[in-house]
């Protein structure tokens, strides 16, 4: 099993503090934060980005498998759509910002159910960031696989889903 950045033990491995990594900006350096900020940055111009409204409900693995569009295995509600470089640019101040990221005193008492995604397509690399809203909690995948999860300060990323979802009563209701 690999490890993941997080707070607790799961299913997927033993979780250690993203955030942890990010209380200093020396820490900066870890290989994947690196990766993950690279593949995401807003500056990379050949990198488009797609955002999906998910169903947040649990994971089903065979999902794709019934024909349904899904995305690791979370189903898809939406039809894909773009970031303009403006959303970009204000996604990326939240993806790079340390206080972003945060370890909660006590963990939430819930699995990850996302409800957003947004998908970075570039040249060498394919990054999938996957948003949580019931939990605070986000998983960055890497060509497929996870590569960095933690729990967030949902405020800026709610305000910029709320602008992307407008007709969404649920996204509506973020705080």
């Amino acid at each position: 099993m690999r490890q993941l950045l997080g707070m607790r033990f799961a299913v997927l491995g033993i979780l250690i503090p993203f955030s942890s990594c990010m209380e200093k900006e020396a820490n900066w350096e870890n290989g994947e934060v690196r990766k993950v900020l690279a593949a995401t940055s807003w500056k990379n111009q050949y990198v488009t980005c797609a955002f999906y409204r998910l169903d947040d409900s649990y994971a089903d693995p065979s999902n794709g498998g019934k024909g349904e569009p899904s995305l690791h295995g979370y189903g898809i509600l939406s039809d894909e759509d773009f970031l303009t470089l403006g959303q970009r640019r204000q996604l990326s101040s939240i993806l790079e910002n340390p206080n972003t990221y945060f370890i909660p005193p006590e963990p939430p008492d819930c699995l990850f159910r996302p409800g957003v995604a947004f998908c970075f397509r570039g040249q060498k690399n394919k990054a999938d960031l996957l948003v949580c809203f019931s939990c605070d909690e986000l998983r960055f995948y890497l060509n497929g696989g996870i590569e960095v999860q933690s729990f967030f300060n949902p405020k800026g990323l709610a305000s910029l889903v709320k602008e992307l979802f407008p007709n969404d009563p649920k996204i509506q209701s973020l705080k």
